[in-house]
């Protein structure tokens, strides 16, 4: 017997998505070469002390709103990031840096 209409097969089809796009490589397109790391915000000196008297580097490590930046965009280590957290929740308890920001958009 033949048959009219072939089945197609998994490997005809293309994927897709929900939001419409239906390219094989994604949504930003390309051969799905990686590109290379966004470059730091800041990067902590090798004899910078981190401790909630230094309140010029804490600063550059706080966002307009009062938020800790990330590790990701910071460049420190692990324990840099943790040392970084108690020292601002300290200058913080002690008035040296402010709390939140009021400034709203």
């Amino acid at each position: 017997m033949e048959r009219k209409f072939a089945k197609k097969r998994p490997t005809d089809r293309k994927p897709f998505r929900k939001d419409g796009d239906n390219s094989a490589f994604g949504a930003r397109g390309g051969d799905g070469a990686r590109r290379s790391p966004r470059p730091p915000r800041m990067s902590i000196p090798k004899g910078t002390e981190i401790n909630f008297k230094n309140i010029a580097f804490l600063q550059k490590c706080l966002t307009e709103r009062g938020k800790l930046f990330s590790r990701r965009l910071t460049s420190a280590s692990a324990t840099q990031q943790r040392q970084i957290t108690v020292a601002v929740k300290l200058a913080r308890f002690l008035g040296l840096l402010p709390v939140g920001s009021t400034k709203r958009k």
